[in-house]
This record gives C-alpha cells, structure tokens and sequence, in this order.
C-alpha cells in the first residue's frame, strides 16, 4: 500500500461526507459574498472628500472664499455650528475680512475628527490652501481702498493659467484592497484552514481510536508511507478549496488574478501544506474530538483575523501588520494582494512563498515527531 493510495482512501471518504461540499463550495461563496459586498470597491462618487464650512464673518471675503471651495471634487456643506460638525471642518473666524484687509495675521481652523481619513484631510488642507492663495493675490491686484471697493472690482480681476502642474504617480498605487479582489482570496485562505483542520485533524483522531490507523500500518504500508499519504489528501483539500473558489471568482465575480497564476499557486500550495501539517499535528496531541474541534476554530479564526481575511491588513495599524506576519496567512495574504492589486510578479513573492515553505516544513515535522497510530 503506497503513500497515493492512502491518499486517494482518504480523498474517498471526505468526498462521501454530505456536508463537505457545503465547506467546500457553498459556505465559502456565502462568505465571499458577504465580505465582497462588505469592503466593496468605491465608486468614483463615494471617493469625494467631505468638507464643512462654518462661515462665523459672513462677509463678502468669507463668501469668496466658499465660492473658491466648491469644487466637484468635494462635498460641501455650510453649517450653523462647528458643534454640528462630523468629519473635519473649516472654521472661518469673525472679523475674518477685516483683518486680512488691515493686514494683520488671521487664523483659519481646520477641525478633525480623530480616526477621520488621513488622506482624505491633507487633500482637504491643500485645497484649503490653494483657495486663500487664490483670494491673497486677487486683493493684492486690486489693491481695494476698503472692503466696498474689493467687492465692487474683485469679480473684474482673472487669472490667465501660464504654468500647468502635471502630477503622475511615481510607483505603483497604493489603494486598500476591496471588493471580491479582496475577498475571494481571503475566503480561500480561511476556508483552507477550515477544511483541512476540520476533515484532516477530526480523521486523525477518528482512525486512530476505531483502529484503522493500526490495522494500516500492519499490512505493508510503513509508517512513513502512512503520514506521507496522510499529508498529501490534505494538501490536496487545501489545493481543491483554491482552485475551486479562484477559478469561480474569476468566472462569477470577474475578479483579477494578478500577472502571475504560477506565483498563485505556489503561495496556495505551501499554505495548504503548513495546513495539512497542522492537521496532522493537532490531531495527533489533541486526543478527544469534542476539543480538537473547537480548538481548530479557534486557531483557524486567529489566524484569519490576523492575516487579514476578514479585513484588508493595509487598513490597520503598522503595529498589527507586523503581527500578522507571525502567522502564515498573514505571508499568504500580503502575497496575493501584491500579486492581483499591486500588479507585482513571481520575484515579488519569493521571500513570502519561502517563508511559507518553512512553515510547511516545520509543521511536517512536528506531524512526523507526535503522529501515533495506536490509541493511547
């Protein structure tokens, strides 16, 4: 009895299983679904910049500057009260006109909401900017006696455009992945997890107490061939979610598959490996059914939350990002996002599908060292 055949034994009987084609197939499409629709992509008027406007002068300069704001680019709104405000406001102070007319210093507020988008605020604060540059040099052109004057020729004064700016990105764009992009891969990370602990480590334990695993190891199948065989039908779980959920997500969700499938299937098929040898491993040092299963959610949902499944890791913290490199699907899910958003290749990933390796190696090991064949 070779390592293939019990192998293709094991593969039989997991496929035999009702509910495994619901791991398989149905449970993660519900999820990718959920999480798709969840971190959805933005559309181009949901990317609009929120700025209000609290106008405490009321004058004509204050109203100038309003107008110089308003730019389909942003969402303006004027309120009553700074108290009203959500997001981030500009506050424009009293005696704001006079002031700049009397050329003394006067300060404009930019409130903030804390947690607000960063991004979001420093385009709102250049914005900012540029309308009072806009308005500085029109009074210095006009040159006004008082503030009726101002108001009288300040319409008159144009500006011809002598200089263009042309901004392009100097690298790749860096944007938060979203939308089935996102999560069609992250749902088969997880449900990787899933389908190997849960089918790969229960199996261990199940042949284990009714004795298959003893009776297998006393025909001609040796031990070594026994744990190889093991390992392989969980790779191969692994490999089947992937190739499954990816090729589905391509033809139902028209997702991207990035410029490399050969780096995709590297970082899948060594993800499945660390998994299968986990399985093996969880199995074989956890002996009752009862809390192996609930010991595998709980690792699988760790690892998930961590590596960035169940949210794009780039949207927290550079503290927590370290911390999901602990973790294999940590390295799986920095691997995909470079490979389909980023629009890097094979060589990109390399450290990652390396690291990825060592994890499969080291729990292979750890598999081979506490797997037992007789129930203790």
């Amino acid at each position: 009895m070779t390592s293939w055949t019990i192998a293709v034994n094991d593969l039989k009987l997991t496929f035999k299983d009702k509910m495994f084609l619901f791991w398989l197939i149905v449970f993660p499409f519900l999820f990718a679904l959920i999480f798709g629709l969840a971190f959805r992509e933005s559309a181009s008027e949901d990317r609009k910049v929120t700025l209000n406007v609290v106008d405490k002068d009321k004058s004509f300069l204050s109203q100038a500057l309003i107008e110089e704001l308003t730019d389909e680019k942003y969402v303006m709104n004027l309120l009553k009260d700074e108290k009203e405000s959500r997001v981030r406001a500009l506050i424009i102070p009293e005696n704001f006109s006079e002031n700049i007319l009397a050329g003394e210093t006067m300060e404009l507020i930019l409130q903030k909401e804390e947690g607000g988008n960063l991004e979001a605020s420093q385009a709102a604060y250049s914005h900012i900017l540029k309308a009072i540059i806009k308005i500085l040099t029109k009074i210095v052109t006009v040159n006004p006696q008082d503030e009726s004057d101002l108001e009288q020729r300040y319409g008159q004064i144009t500006f011809e455009r002598l200089i263009t700016l042309k901004s392009e990105l100097a690298g790749k764009l860096q944007a938060i992945p979203t939308g089935f992009n996102h999560s069609i891969p992250a749902i088969t990370v997880m449900f990787i997890l899933f389908t190997v602990f849960m089918y790969g480590g229960i199996s261990i334990v199940q042949e284990r107490n009714e004795g298959q695993l003893e009776r297998t190891y006393l025909s001609p199948a040796t031990f070594s061939s026994i744990i190889t065989g093991k390992w392989i039908s969980r790779l191969t779980l692994g490999m089947l979610q992937f190739i499954i959920l990816f090729a589905a997500g391509k033809l139902i969700f028209k997702t991207y598959l990035g410029n490399s499938l050969l780096a995709l299937f590297l970082v899948a098929l060594f993800l499945s490996g660390t998994a299968a040898g986990m399985s093996i491993f969880f199995g074989s040092v956890i002996r009752k059914i009862e809390i192996l299963i609930i010991f595998n959610i709980l690792v699988a949902n760790t690892m998930s939350a961590f590596g960035g499944c169940w949210w794009p890791i780039e949207i927290v913290s550079p503290a927590l990002r370290k911390v999901s490199f602990i973790f294999p699907t940590g390295w799986a899910m920095d691997s995909f996002h470079k490979l389909i958003f980023f629009g890097q290749g094979l060589e990109a990933v390399i450290p990652h599908i390396l690291v990825l390796l060592g994890y499969t190696l080291v729990f292979l090991i750890l598999a081979v060292k506490f797997f037992k064949l007789r129930k203790a």
